[in-house]
This record gives C-alpha cells, structure tokens and sequence, in this order.
C-alpha cells in the first residue's frame, strides 16, 4: 500500500466522520439554533493542499453522504461542493495558500457560495426552502465556522504528515558537522 492510497484512505475517512458527525451531533444544533456545515472548509482544504482526484472523491462521496443523512434532495450536495474545489484548485498558484487570513476568507467565501449554489439548485428542483431572516444569519455564521475550520484543518494535516512521514535523506550530511581531520608531522 503507497502512501497516496492511505492519504486517500485517510482523507475520506475523515470526510465520512465529518460528515456522520454534523449530522448526528445535536450539540451544535441546540447551541447554535442551525446545524453548521463543515464540507466546504473541508473541500477549501482539499483544493489548497491536494490534487485533482481528490477533489473529485472527496466532493462526490460527502455530497452523497451529507444528502442521505439531511432532508436534501439526493446528490443536490454534489455539485457546489465539486465547483467549490476546483475554483480553489485552480486559483491555489495564484493565491497565499499559506496564510491564516487567505484560509479564513477562503473559507468563508466557499460556504457561501456552496450556500447560494444550494439555494439556487432547490429553486430549479421547484422545492420551496425556508428563506428568510434567521436563514441568512445562520448562513454567515456557518461561513465563520467554515472559515476558522480551514486553517484549522491545515494545522492537523502538517501534524500528521510530520508524524508519518520521513524526513528528506541527504547523502552528504556528516551526523557531526564540527568534525575535523588534523593532519600534521605526528
């Protein structure tokens, strides 16, 4: 098994928990009044830090699994979460992917733009969502949890690869750096 099996492995093992956790959880639900959605600080993350097939797993799989534990209609999920990673995938060259506050807007910025995209595709499917006030509050709150949960999720991904993976080998790297042949008459 390679290491890009298990990180795929581990990556929707994580999408799945995160998944099953925001919607089995109602801790969240009776604090806040909303259940928060998570998947697109996930898929922020997946864009910033991964390649193309990644996305693409990572973004159908928790679309499906986050539309058969809710009410949404089945695979209306799938889409603004794919969208989402491929804009930040593309833009990641372009952008200061390593920045706190760049993580933060991003995040922030894709859940709202999973949000509108999810509203819009309800409205086509002819399903009438509960608009008003309270759904746009939550909404921006749900997009600062998003945008906290990317930088968040950044610093657990660099503990985990300094805790599996192996430093660089460097032939030519002596263990003692001040040691010294002295060469001379004795």
């Amino acid at each position: 098994m390679t290491f890009r099996i298990s990180k795929m492995l581990l990556l929707l093992l994580g999408a799945y928990f995160l998944t099953f956790m925001q919607s089995h959880w109602h801790g969240p639900r009776l604090w806040l009044g909303f259940q928060p959605d998570l998947t697109p600080a996930l898929l922020v993350f997946v864009g910033m830090t991964m390649g193309a097939r990644y996305i693409s797993t990572v973004a159908l799989a928790t679309g499906l699994w986050l539309d058969s534990l809710s009410a949404n209609p089945f695979g209306i999920s799938v889409f603004p979460l794919f969208l989402v990673g491929w804009i930040v995938f593309y833009i990641r060259e372009k952008i200061m992917t390593k920045e706190f506050m760049a993580q933060l807007y991003l995040g922030v910025i894709a859940s709202l733009t999973v949000f509108l995209f999810q509203l819009i595709l309800l409205g086509m499917l002819s399903v009438n969502p509960m608009i008003g006030w309270e759904i746009v509050f939550w909404s921006i709150l749900n997009a600062f949890l998003c945008g906290v949960s990317v930088p968040l999720l950044n610093f657990m991904y660099k503990v985990f690869i300094r805790w599996f993976s192996h430093p660089p080998y460097e032939p030519n790297k002596w263990l003692n750096n001040n040691r010294q042949i002295v060469r001379g008459k004795d």
